[in-house]
């Protein structure tokens, strides 16, 4: 009885070893494939390894870094491409797969297709919200099934169409833009009948409601531009909107980004100075705001388009909690900046020669810059780089780049192709 509960033991162990050692190899394995610091690969290329044949453009990075959603008008990365249009594509950098997400929940291709404008996707990846035509969808990746997110034609009093599509984290809350008609009031100047407006879809239940955005008279204050955003756990909405009646003491005359607390139905001005006074341009004009971006729920990052009172332009974020705002970037720095998701690090582009760019990495914690827009061997980009995003964990960096000495073999010549460089492991904390 020893002898056999000894063999019995024996075995388990050389079980257990095996184990072991296959756990061990496969954990190795895992490691070798993970792309080493410095490497660049192409986004923009078909599952063989095909660069598209026609430009690309960068519309959103997974929060790992290896999902790249882009959008490209050529036809050669996937079978079956024949609308003659830009679609969009979710590219799986480990695996090298590519999906189309423009398409019928049966597989068949949307006629109007996709781009990136007010394109934006959940940090899995699982959820695509697109404009395709004059309609907002939600595209599940993993199910293929598409939702429309906007009402049908006709439904909406004076509204030709609809805009954008900005996701809550789990995918079930989408933010758009109505698009209004318009009414000519001379001197070729078309103003809207009704107020430009915001509109959240739920997509768990379907139910549909109005943000409050304006006072309903487009003359005194709509949302301005195409830019908004949601935050992560889907309880506050970002956006510009010229209305001064939407939070006291606005008397500045300008269009200023608010963020509108769904949970509580109040409204705050983001675009304020540390001690809570709007800021007014001191160039002309309005101030322009562009891409208000949360990096989490209680911070919100938006770019200045001219001077104003609350410093030079360039890309700031606010604490809304405590109401601080800090210039993140100015754009003397660099421009078209965007924040790593604890807000460590920020990549840019910089002119270098005439209008061609590169893209930069800054660690803010150390105010170290490192080209982005180079090749493994660290030679830089030739030709011009921009629309840089960053995942949100801060390991990779997607642009788009006419070089052609990034990778080899070399893409087509005078084609825009999108690329994903790795510039390190995920930061570990906030800054």
């Amino acid at each position: 009885m020893v002898q056999k509960i000894s063999n019995v033991l024996r075995r388990r162990a050389l079980q257990g070893a095996v184990l072991l050692v296959t756990a061990t190899a496969a954990t190795a394995t895992l490691a070798n494939t993970t792309p080493a610091v410095g490497s660049i690969q192409v986004v923009s290329a078909s599952a063989a390894g095909t660069a598209a044949t026609i430009g690309s453009t960068t519309c959103a990075v997974s929060a790992d870094g290896n999902l790249v959603l882009f959008s490209s008008g050529a036809s050669n990365l996937v079978v079956g491409d024949s609308n003659g249009v830009a679609d969009l594509f979710l590219k799986n950098l480990a695996t090298g797969a590519i999906t189309r997400v423009t398409t019928q929940s049966n597989g068949a291709q949307i006629a109007a297709g996709g781009n990136c404008l007010g394109t934006t996707m959940t940090p899995d990846g699982r959820v695509v919200a697109f404009n395709s035509g004059q309609t907002v969808f939600a595209k599940n990746t993993h199910t293929g099934l598409l939702t429309q997110a906007s009402p049908p034609p006709g439904i909406v009093p004076q509204v030709s169409a609809f805009f954008g599509g900005a996701l809550s984290d789990d995918g079930t809350k989408l933010v758009f833009l109505t698009v209004p008609q318009t009414t000519y009031a001379g001197a070729y100047l078309f103003v809207n009948v009704v107020p430009a407006r915001l509109m959240l879809r739920d997509l768990s239940n379907g139910s549909l409601v109005v943000l409050a955005t304006d006072n309903g008279i487009a003359a005194q204050g709509e949302v301005v531009g195409t830019r908004f955003a949601i935050s992560p756990d889907g309880t506050r909405v970002a956006f510009v909107s010229s209305s001064a009646g939407l939070v006291p003491g606005d008397t500045n005359g300008q269009a200023d980004v608010f963020v509108r607390n769904l949970v509580d139905s109040t409204t705050l001005l983001a675009s304020s100075s540390n001690a809570g006074v709007p800021a007014v341009a001191t160039v002309c004009c309005n101030s322009l705001y562009w891409n208000p971006a949360f990096v989490s729920d209680t911070q919100l990052a938006f770019g200045t388009g001219q001077p104003s009172s609350l410093g030079q332009r360039g890309l700031y974020l606010k604490d809304l909690a405590s109401g601080t705002l800090e210039l993140v970037l100015s754009n003397a720095d660099g421009e078209e900046a965007r924040l790593s998701g604890n807000g460590r690090k920020v990549v840019y582009s910089r002119l270098y020669s005439g209008w061609d760019r590169r893209v930069f990495l800054r660690d803010r914690s150390t105010g170290v810059d490192t080209l982005a827009s180079a090749s493994a061997s660290g030679v830089a980009s030739n030709g011009t780089s921009t629309g840089a995003h960053i995942s949100r964990d801060g390991t990779r960096v997607v642009f788009g780049s006419s070089a052609r000495n990034l990778v080899s073999p070399r893409p087509p010549a005078n084609v825009f192709q999108v690329y994903a460089k790795t510039v390190g492991p995920a930061a570990a904390g906030p800054r």
